[in-house]
């Protein structure tokens, strides 16, 4: 479904495990960013002893995609993932509630008049990303460069949580469009808009394709070809990346990607995953590796997961 802002949840006993999750977000959305920058790592060593079930698919997922890297290399990657994660927390509360004199000092958008000379074509455009652990700051950032942008996303399980998300993100996309409602995205790319987009994520066989990823038959996304041929829009790389030593943010966004798609879904999707490889492998440890990426098997293979 396309997003309109619910009505906001009462504050029954029900509601209140996510009214305790907007009120900490809110707080975190305050917290300055150098500390929230110290906090980030104690918060992401005790995630990562906490979270023992997502810190092992995080290893298992690293030791298959980097099968180069010694056992400590690899150790040493998990900890930057989730040290990645707990920064991440802020980097959400800042892009929803921080104002935006004070964003526009955590970073910049590099290739801006590339994109904008592809959005004044009048096309409907993608931006195509992964899912970058400082994605959701990265796409706030973006927004006041170019706020007649809208969004794809998962909807949440709690009702407050989903308020106060759409809510937050209407402020500064022009739409939200659920990642079931493909028709939604059709209509808007097609009336030029311009839809930020990450397929990088197992939705079953049934709507993938199997090509490589860091080597891996990986189950991806057909839509990715197939909205830009049902709707004749065009495809601009967008990447979000946070630079350590400089303590801010970038966001790349790179020329529109020639002869795409080619009609051969497989080199297109092929194609696809090799650019997100490549961006994902100049900061590693700032990717999802959390989830269950090669969850989906081709037929006869082995469990990917224990």
């Amino acid at each position: 479904m396309t997003v309109r802002v619910a009505k906001r949840p009462p504050l029954t006993p029900r509601y209140w495990p996510g009214w305790i999750g907007v009120g900490l977000l809110w707080l975190l959305g305050r917290t300055p960013q150098p500390v929230g920058l110290a906090v980030s790592r104690p918060l992401g060593w005790l995630m990562r002893r906490l979270m023992g079930r997502r810190r092992r698919i995080a290893e298992r997922n690293i030791e298959r995609c980097f099968p180069e890297l010694t056992v400590q290399q690899r150790d040493e990657m998990v900890a930057g993932c989730f040290h990645s994660i707990g920064r991440m927390l802020f980097e959400i509360a800042w892009s929803w509630s921080a104002p935006e004199r004070r964003l526009r000092r955590m970073g910049r958008v590099d290739g801006l008049d590339n994109a904008l000379a592809t959005f004044a074509e009048g096309r409907g455009v993608i931006l195509i990303t992964a899912h970058l652990t400082c994605l959701e700051i990265g796409a706030r950032l973006g927004a006041m460069s170019f706020p007649e942008a809208g969004g794809m996303y998962r909807p949440l399980r709690s009702p407050v949580l989903e308020w106060y998300q759409n809510r937050s993100r209407l402020k500064y996309t022009q739409i939200l469009i659920s990642k079931n409602d493909m028709r939604a995205a059709v209509r808007f790319l097609r009336n030029g808009g311009v839809l930020w987009y990450a397929p990088d994520q197992d939705f079953g066989a049934k709507q993938s394709v199997f090509v490589p990823f860091f080597g891996i038959p990986t189950a991806t996304l057909a839509a990715t070809a197939r909205l830009v041929e049902l709707t004749g829009c065009v495809v601009v790389p967008m990447f979000p990346v946070y630079d350590s030593a400089a303590r801010r943010y970038e966001v790349r966004l790179f020329r529109a990607l020639e002869d795409f798609p080619t009609g051969d879904v497989e080199a297109d999707l092929t194609r696809i995953n090799a650019m997100l490889e490549e961006q994902v492998r100049r900061a590693p440890e700032q990717y999802w590796w959390i989830h269950r990426r090669f969850k989906t098997r081709p037929p006869g293979e082995s469990p990917f997961y224990d």
